[in-house]
């Protein structure tokens, strides 16, 4: 595996801890946030190309930014972290998609997104060129539509990854049997499985993908075939930064 594709969302992400809740027609305190990095780069996307970069594969996100400032900074950060940024795609006039994550006293997290140019987004030449080329698709939260396409692209050699998460809009039923039907790599949250196991039940024959389902802070499961493996975690206590 030479070349790596990742496809979805990119985001500028303002991550705060409150001291206290968040309600309506009240001001609360932030008690926390990053000293430097606030902003900073978000989205499944680079999460999952930063960790492959630098160990000898050629890895590209596939994803869309704004013509503004906060898309010409999630390219420079991108391309920093050793991330191949020639499939990033600006589409003018748009906004680069922004989130407020905000963590409150009892661990909870809500996010404010503002998707920018959500609907606009297309495959330019390019980056149908890198997902082509792929030995490995990571098709993580983005475009619906997108992603079929580029399932399209690929050839049968291509392993497929799926990273779900329980976004209807992004991963409409039609999309989760195509992925269920494609995937050799499943990667979801105890929550997130009944929307896997679904998609799986819709296509004909018996496939058996690697299954990865993560539950807090308990035990990681590896399944297929009906072999499961479980990896113990050991919870840290730490702040978003």
């Amino acid at each position: 595996m030479n070349k790596v594709a990742v496809i979805g969302y990119a985001s500028i992400d303002f991550p705060a801890v409150l001291d206290g809740f968040f309600s309506g027609d009240r001001t609360v305190m932030i008690k926390q946030r990053p000293a430097d990095a606030f902003p900073r780069p978000g989205g499944c996307p680079l999460y999952v190309a930063r960790p492959i970069a630098g160990k000898g594969i050629d890895v590209s996100i596939v994803t869309w930014v704004g013509a503004d400032h906060h898309g010409k900074l999630f390219t420079s950060w991108t391309e920093g972290d050793g991330v191949g940024v020639d499939a990033i795609a600006t589409i003018e006039p748009g906004n680069t998609p922004v989130c407020f994550m905000i963590y409150q006293q009892d661990g909870s997290c809500g996010c404010l997104f503002d998707p920018g140019m959500l609907g606009r987004e297309t495959l330019t030449d390019r980056q149908k060129e890198v997902i082509s080329a792929a030995d490995l698709l990571c098709v993580t939260v983005g475009p619906p539509g997108i992603a079929g396409e580029a399932l399209d692209l690929i050839d049968g050699d291509c392993k497929v990854a799926w990273v779900m998460k329980n976004d209807p809009l992004s991963y409409p039923i039609e999309l989760r049997t195509a992925l269920a039907a494609r995937a050799d790599y499943i990667f979801c949250n105890r929550q997130e499985r009944e929307w896997v196991d679904e998609g799986l039940a819709a296509i004909p024959g018996h496939r058996q993908p690697v299954i990865v389902e993560t539950a807090g802070g308990e035990a990681v499961k590896a399944e297929r075939d009906g072999i499961t493996v479980r990896v113990d975690v050991e919870p840290l206590s730490f702040d978003d930064a």
